[in-house]
């Protein structure tokens, strides 16, 4: 096919695709961290100083892989830089283009049970590290072309059209899996998703599998990733993805260019590849039993509601957490009758995980630093459930998973300190330090520690570097460190105390089930089993056990009968569903000693500080814009290069962007020259000039959140320099133009409560822009002072918000003589419909009633898939005051829109919608019709 024709095509299919990566934090990282680097021919590793140990890790890994399991995707190899983060408090990691490099965020997870409980650092290598190879392989055909066309954007728009974002992370899963003893595909709570929706029979279409929905619950692309490609590599070959692929980001066929190659590759359609890789699945789960409960609770139509952490209260009634795709995360108290009680809304927090004894909720909640992204905190609440009081007991601590006391006098909590070691800490309920185990780095992790009934003792879950994981217990005040469950390969999660017995969560024979250990006797005893897994259990008054049950609508609590057969102690971790992830010699990939003495030397924050990755054009009428843009790896500087045409006046522009964020206070530059900027004058004369224009500022970000709102505030400033000089006959006719300079400053600041999934917006929120511009020149004119506003309050559903907002401005009454002045651009929010007026003094109420009206869960040929279909009412009332004429013009709009909230080719989200106008003021704007109608549709090649 003519190379004219593939790059129409390759345009067309991804005309509406963004580049859906995880950006990094701009300027997230405090001045005074140093920085270091090992840089290999592999890879760059970037690292704060006394990281040294966990650096050599990730180089040797690297380079291991490189050389020993690339051949499965390709043979190329691209160096990347990995920068290691080790201030947040998520488990996360990410690589993308644009620029091209991976972040490791290093603080492991306290559970388990979704992402494996060895070394986190290991973890992150080994399934990073592919992404890094996928990138490195998938540079060919039109998606090489691409990248010159484009650069690193062009590659990523390429790639993302080429190749779904479930392979990706389905193979990155696969590889963690082969080249370690865990990986997801040996944790049974991985599967649960898919395991669920067939053991109740709901079947959905493979678009809606691939866009999730609103309304079911849908496994993410991770799951169905790894289902597809460990499906694929167990039948066809571990070298069939390498071949797909490689078709695939040469776009060989043009559309639909993986579903080709693997029809190529295969022989038989994708479709069907799809239906015979659930088959091979479904018949290995029909095969596991399935066990009698009784619900507690019950799931709602429509909805996707979750129960989890249960504990039993004195009274008999359960306290859990509940949260639903219509209403934010609350802990709940569950009577024996049926009702619920609400007690308090959790606050904002990664780990939703609480513990509870005597009328008190113990639980960590999110404090990020006030200016730096990639430090935060992790502070411990406790929560009076009689009196719904809140008391904050740490300041600025990473504290995870605490237990209070059952006479609520003490605390203990996991630590995880920046330098990679982990600790068992009691404190007293004023958050005073008591003691502290020794800390463990290396690998080592403590989670969920419990007291004992009669609080004399403490119960924590221990991992050590190779994954294995225990439970270990020691009296209060401290002593003797005793092992009542052997280190072992399996994961084990959310101990419950009650009496002389400590439920927790154990994985076995590909589920996770409900174990025991009995103190008074010193043993361990299998409880219950279900076919998707029990998590968190407590024991009710009958004798039988309620859990958190793993159903396809959601986790729901459930009555089992408890077996007490005794077990002892062995791996459970064994590959799930396939065999080829089974590898003796690579599955010991981590277990061998390789060499990790690679020169550490400085890396300078200045190092590649431009670092121009991507070029792109850009067309919004009227203006043609060429961009090339910058940013470097350490993310403390972006920059911009551009030029622009407007086809009205016909003048060019070019200029430069950049803004620094590794200092507190961000400095920012903008510097641009227009040249043939014109006014016609008659019908035979027009007047040019060209324009210089300078723009340099500070701007302060800071993030206020926590507790249950998150807050952000920025504060900027700005001088700018306007010079203007009349070129041609302007310059011998006309008034020479004054160089202008003035000061633009700015207030943003917005606060809002958490959102569930279904919410459109927050039931309560605001925010609000002040802005002021003034002219500093003694002679000259000019001025302009704005403040807008919106507050969000709930509807009358828990998905309907009503929106209120306002706004003011006011200006000089300069308005068309440049020679005095300057008159600013406006950027008051005018009545939707009209053309905006200028005038001294204005302003505008205006309220919206947005609501969904449909979610269809409904798609079109791969093409277009439409989760949700919303509306808004609005009415909007401008004023403006004229001083000279004193008299003040209405205009004001009624009306409605609707949105589509879409995601294009099973992987981009895009809303576009419709609005009509009622425009009841429209004589004074000499408008013939009052009736119009307004498309709202963004389009953009790429996300920035």
């Amino acid at each position: 096919m003519n190379i004219v024709y593939r790059l129409t095509g390759l345009f067309l299919v991804v005309l509406f695709l963004h580049i859906d990566v995880r950006a990094q934090v701009f300027g997230g990282n405090p001045a005074s961290v140093k920085w270091k680097q090992i840089n290999t021919d592999t890879v760059r590793v970037v690292f704060p100083e006394g990281l040294d140990s966990v650096a050599q890790r990730v180089a040797a890994l690297t380079h291991y892989m490189q050389r020993t399991n690339a051949a499965t995707i390709g043979g190329e190899k691209r160096k990347v830089s990995i920068v290691l983060q080790n201030g947040t408090t998520y488990s996360n990691g990410y690589v993308g283009l644009s620029p091209y490099r991976s972040e490791f965020y290093l603080m492991p997870p306290q559970s388990p049970l979704e992402l494996g409980a060895q070394s986190w650092v290991d973890n992150l290598a080994i399934h990073e590290f592919r992404h890094i190879e996928q990138y490195s392989n998938f540079r060919h055909g039109l998606s090489r072309l691409m990248s010159f066309l484009f650069g690193q954007d062009g590659q990523a728009l390429a790639n993302a059209g080429a190749v779904p974002d479930w392979f990706f992370e389905g193979d990155a899963v696969y590889n963690e899996t082969l080249l370690s003893h865990q990986g997801r595909g040996r944790l049974p709570f991985f599967f649960n998703g898919y395991k669920s929706l067939f053991y109740e029979n709901r079947q959905f279409n493979y678009m809606k599998l691939r866009n999730g929905s609103l309304k079911d619950y849908v496994p993410d692309h991770y799951r169905l990733g790894y289902l597809l490609v460990a499906y694929g590599r167990e039948k066809y070959g571990d070298s069939i993805w390498r071949a797909i692929t490689q078709d695939a980001v040469r776009f060989k066929p043009l559309f639909y260019p993986l579903q080709g190659a693997l029809k190529r590759h295969t022989g038989i359609a994708y479709r069907q590849f799809v239906a015979d890789a659930f088959q091979y699945y479904q018949s290995q789960w029909k095969q596991q039993p399935a066990n009698a409960i009784d619900w507690v609770t019950q799931p709602e139509d429509r909805n996707v509601v979750n129960y989890q952490y249960p504990y039993r209260a004195a009274d008999g009634s359960m306290i859990a957490l509940k949260n639903s795709y219509t209403h934010i995360p609350a802990w709940y108290k569950l009577l024996p009758n049926g009702r619920e009680q609400r007690i308090g809304v959790r606050d904002i927090a990664y780990d939703s995980y609480f513990s509870y004894n005597n009328e008190r909720i113990a639980y960590t909640g999110l404090r990020p630093d006030l200016r730096w992204g990639n430090k935060e905190y992790s502070d411990i609440n406790v929560l009076d459930v009689q009196t719904g009081k809140r008391k904050r007991i740490t300041r600025k601590g990473r504290y995870f998973a605490p237990d209070i006391s059952h006479n609520g006098k003490l605390v203990v909590a996991t630590t995880y300190s920046e330098k990679q070691r982990s600790a068992v800490v009691v404190m007293d309920n004023e958050g005073k330090v008591i003691r502290s185990l020794p800390e463990e780095g290396g690998g080592h992790v403590y989670s969920f520690p419990k007291f004992s009934q009669d609080d004399q003792l403490i119960y924590w879950v221990k991992r050590d570097e190779l994954g294995r994981m225990a439970i270990q217990r020691q009296p209060v005040a401290g002593g003797e460190i005793a092992t009542v469950l052997p280190f072992a390969n399996r994961v084990l999660s959310y101990p419950v105390v009650q009496g002389d017995t400590l439920f927790y969560t154990c994985s076995n024979s590909g589920n996770d089930e409900i174990w025991a250990y009995v103190g008074a006797v010193d043993k361990h005893y299998r409880l219950a089993g279900h076919q998707t897994g029990l998590y968190q259990a407590a024991g009710a008054a009958d004798g039988k056990l309620v859990s958190s049950v793993f159903t396809a609508r959601g986790f729901q609590l459930g009555k089992v009968a408890a077996k007490w057969e005794p077990v002892g102690n062995s791996d459970s971790l064994q590959p799930l569903y396939v065999s080829k992830t089974g590898n003796a010699f690579l599955n010991n990939t981590l277990q061998r000693q390789l060499p990790e003495n690679y020169t550490v030397t400085p890396y300078h924050k200045a190092f590649r500080l431009s670092n121009f990755h991507s070029w792109q054009p850009d067309y919004d009428d009227p203006d043609f814009t060429f961009s090339i843009y910058g940013e470097n790896v350490l993310n403390t500087y972006q920059s911009r290069l551009y030029y622009q045409y407007n086809r009205n006046e016909a003048f060019h522009k070019a200029g430069y962007t950049g803004v620094y964020g590794g200092w507190y206070v961000q400095p920012f530059i903008g510097i641009s020259r227009t040249w043939d900027r014109n006014t016609p004058y008659n019908r035979d004369t027009s007047f040019y000039w060209n324009e210089n224009n300078l723009r340099a500022g500070l701007q302060l970000p800071l993030n206020l959140s926590g507790g249950r709102r998150y807050r952000y505030l920025t504060v900027s400033s700005s001088f700018n320099v306007l010079d203007r000089k009349w070129t041609g006959i302007g310059e011998k006719m006309l008034v020479a133009w004054p160089s202008v300079n003035y000061l633009e400053s700015r207030i943003q600041y917005s606060s809002q409560v958490q959102t569930a999934a279904r919410q459109i917006y927050p039931r309560w929120a605001h925010s609000l822009v002040v802005q002021f511009r003034n002219v500093l020149n003694p002679s000259l004119q000019g001025q302009q002072f704005l403040v807008s506003g919106n507050l969000y309050l709930p509807g009358l559903a828990p998905s309907h918000s009503l929106v209120l907002n306002a706004a003011y401005q006011g200006r000089d009454t300069l308005v068309s003589n440049y020679s005095k002045g300057i008159v600013f651009e406006s950027n008051f929010p005018f009545s939707r419909g009209y053309q905006g007026v200028s005038y001294p003094r204005m302003w505008k109420l205006g309220a919206n009633y947005h609501l969904p009206l449909w979610l269809p869960d409904w798609g079109l040929a791969q093409l277009v898939y439409f989760r949700r279909v919303r509306a808004n009412v609005f009415y909007d009332l401008t004023g403006g005051r004229s001083l000279r004429l004193k008299t003040t013009t209405r205009f004001a709009t009624v009306g409605a829109e609707i949105f589509f909230d879409t995601r294009w080719w099973n992987q981009e989200n895009v809303t576009f919608g419709f609005r009509y106008n009622r425009l009841l003021n429209n004589a004074f704007t000499g408008a013939k019709n009052a009736n119009v109608w307004q498309i709202i549709w963004p389009v953009n090649l790429f996300n920035r």
